[in-house]
């Protein structure tokens, strides 16, 4: 095989394990395990060491707060943090964010609870509506498994259908 044969490959391979994840959110009938489904598959079909999930502390979020802390799986995954601060981290609104340096402000986005020895991170936004709440995050101590010149469409179109699936899940709470 050639090189763009390989490339090829590795890029059906990934496109596969996000079509996984992604048709296994619809089937959680609850906020904690719509989450859950999520960072069990990333972690399983990734081998991504450290997923965790970053909410503003606001009114639109607080269902998935709430949720997330009666999860035993998902409790000490979490980081709640005022909207500034999130948008002072995370200017770039819904696209997902590939860092392996300068990440010093990225660490406030880590629970409080648990400390991650984290080189590179693939922070993604999602949403309730059209409202951002916060980001679920990956981590590794491998400082190349995240760099901003990879192309992100398949985080985004992951992070697309759980923003769907929550919105779905909190108007269906409410």
């Amino acid at each position: 095989m050639d090189k763009r044969e390989d490339v090829q490959r590795i890029n059906e391979e990934l496109a596969a394990s996000f079509s996984k994840i992604e048709a296994r959110l619809p089937e959680d009938l609850t906020i904690a395990g719509l989450f859950e489904t999520l960072f069990e598959g990333i972690e399983k079909e990734f081998s991504i060491p450290f997923v965790w999930m970053t909410l503003m502390d606001s009114e639109k979020a607080a269902p998935v707060i709430a949720a997330v802390k009666s999860s035993d799986i998902l409790a000490n995954r979490l980081c709640v943090i005022s909207p500034q601060l999130f948008g002072q981290i995370l200017p770039s609104g819904i696209k997902p964010v590939l860092v392996n340096k300068d990440l010093q402000p990225f660490y406030k986005l880590l629970p409080a609870s648990s400390k991650y020895f984290v080189k590179s991170l693939a922070i993604v936004p999602f949403s309730i509506g059209n409202e951002i709440i916060g980001s679920w995050n990956n981590g590794d101590a491998v400082g190349d498994r995240y760099t901003p010149d990879m192309d992100t469409d398949l985080l985004s179109k992951l992070a697309v259908s759980v923003s769907r699936s929550l919105t779905i899940l909190v108007e269906a709470d409410s």
